[in-house]
């Protein structure tokens, strides 16, 4: 059973997205997070958009049939298997995420095949060993991570042409509180998370709330 009467971070940004799985609390820590940032709401959106774009685009391109949303929170419009699975509908969709709440709320929210599992992205290899019989590591795949968590093993998990696809806040003036990065991501900070890949046109777009990329993996350093 849900606990409505406490906040959750994750259907916080379901209700600034403008979604609708969440509830009075949620809604109270979202109306918080905009007293510290603004602009909460247009930043996610930017973030989400970007995503559904990249999608898009490796979907149309052909030879990838599955996903993984890592730290995917709720899903929300627009959602990784609602554009993957509107041009591929046979592509295997996972999101991932460590709130054993989000889980069991986000697993009544998708349809099946389409699956929810409790991972963390700070125990990367205890993911993987939750993949098999969901994600085949053999096979190319696209990867969706918080950014900070794409280097090392998830990267050198995924086989040559795979897709990796990331977006962050950035710079000083649009941007999340970030415990980590106060200051935001610059382009240099994402081409960090990216040792050993190559970057495929149109390469690092920075914009004045959003850095992203979309990286083809065509070989490993």
């Amino acid at each position: 059973m849900l606990d409505t009467s406490a906040p959750n971070l994750a259907r916080a940004y379901d209700y600034l997205l403008g979604g609708g799985a969440n509830f009075a609390a949620d809604r109270a820590l979202a109306g918080r997070v905009l007293s510290a940032c603004p602009r909460a709401g247009e930043l996610l959106s930017a973030s989400r958009t970007y995503a559904a774009d990249s999608l898009t685009h490796i979907a149309r391109q052909g030879g990838v049939d599955q996903y993984l949303d890592v730290g995917s929170g709720l899903p929300t419009r627009p959602s990784t298997h609602e554009v993957v699975r509107a041009l591929r509908p046979h592509a295997r969709v996972v999101y991932a995420d460590r709130d054993p709440a989000v889980v069991a709320h986000a697993t009544a929210l998708v349809p099946p095949p389409v699956r929810v599992i409790e991972a963390d992205l700070a125990e990367p290899e205890a993911l993987l060993a939750a993949l098999p019989g969901l994600i085949d590591l053999s096979l190319p795949l696209c990867l969706q991570p918080a950014a900070r968590a794409v280097v090392g093993v998830l990267v050198r998990a995924l086989p040559p042409g795979s897709y990796l696809v990331l977006s962050v806040g950035a710079g000083k003036s649009g941007r999340l509180p970030d415990a980590v990065a106060p200051g935001g991501f610059t382009a240099d900070d994402v081409v960090s998370f990216l040792g050993g890949v190559d970057l495929v046109p149109p390469g690092i777009r920075q914009g004045d709330v959003l850095c992203g990329t979309g990286v083809k993996l065509a070989r490993h350093g």
